[in-house]
């Protein structure tokens, strides 16, 4: 990594009305790298830090495709399947029902905290709404596997207590979550009543259901249509600041036009906390759609009311 590249991306999005940047943290980068040069570099541009706890547990997205330390160490806390397998996500995948999950995830992100200072943390489409788990740890917590109501009802408590810990030790941390624009309404309501959370919302492309199969998560994870809508409600109802990440990965020529032409059309109900990727990967013809999206981000950031 050239430093000097870093500091002309972060000059680029400071031009653009960019107030903060999201950085993905894997556990690995506990152990070294750039992630700090990264932050540095961020914070001294007088922009805000937010770190994307990322596949830690096998319980969210975020940035690379490795398994997680934590998980990879701690078998004893494997989801699991009904024939015993363990549950995958990119890597094992640590069961909600297990009582030392939440203080483990809570005491790995609070070393990322330390090690990179943030304002704030964002859970990253959470992995664990839905299929099962056959797990001893959630037949010991509901006296029989977890079916997707109970995946649902440990995901929000699992979170909700890495949430009040984290709040505990830092008590200015802002805490955002996001789910797929396509998500179940009951996954939407009951995540959005998560303990601590500041902000909540979801992730999706900029066109309406069926316009495109383009991008990542099929042709209906995308913000018109009234998906962005339903978090925004849900968000407010929950006293929450609504969240969404516009996503342009993986969007060919066509999609990304399409997007631009939508973008007024989403921009001019959208409030709240609004995030984009910066050169994301699959992205076509880049030098030509990543300035567009940033001057359209920047001129609706010039004329909101945030």
């Amino acid at each position: 990594m050239v430093p000097r590249h870093v500091r002309a991306d972060v000059a680029w999005m400071a031009a653009r009305h960019v107030d903060g940047v999201f950085v993905g943290v894997h556990d690995a980068d506990l152990l070294g790298g750039n992630t700090a040069l990264v932050c540095e570099t961020i914070r001294n541009a007088g922009l805000d830090v937010w770190l994307i706890p990322s596949r830690v547990g096998g319980l969210v997205a975020g940035w690379g495709r490795q398994p997680s330390y934590l998980s990879v160490n701690h078998p004893e806390w494997w989801a699991r399947g009904a024939d015993g397998s363990p549950r995958q996500c990119f890597g094992p995948q640590l069961s909600v029902f297990h009582p030392e999950v939440p203080g483990a995830i809570a005491a790995t992100v609070n070393k990322m905290l330390e090690k990179f200072p943030a304002t704030g943390i964002v859970w990253d489409e959470i992995k664990t709404l839905c299929g099962e788990d056959h797990s001893q740890s959630a037949i010991d917590s509901l006296g029989h596997p977890a079916g997707e109501d109970d995946m649902v009802d440990g995901t929000v408590a699992c979170f909700s207590a890495i949430n009040r810990q984290l709040r505990a030790l830092r008590p200015e941390l802002r805490i955002a979550c996001f789910l797929y624009a396509d998500s179940k309404q009951k996954h939407i309501e009951r995540c959005a009543a998560m303990d601590m959370l500041n902000e909540f919302g979801c992730d999706g492309k900029c066109f309406r259901p069926g316009e495109s199969p383009a991008g990542e998560g099929g042709p209906n994870k995308v913000l018109l249509g009234g998906n962005d809508a339903r978090f925004a409600a849900a968000a407010k109802a929950n006293n929450c600041i609504p969240f969404t990440l516009l996503e342009t990965q993986l969007l060919d020529q066509p999609a990304l036009e399409l997007s631009l032409s939508r973008l007024p059309e989403f921009l001019d109900t959208k409030t709240g906390h609004l995030v984009y990727y910066y050169y994301p990967y699959g992205l076509a013809e880049p030098e030509r759609f990543m300035p567009a999206f940033g001057d359209a981000m920047a001129g609706w950031r010039a004329n909101a009311n945030i």
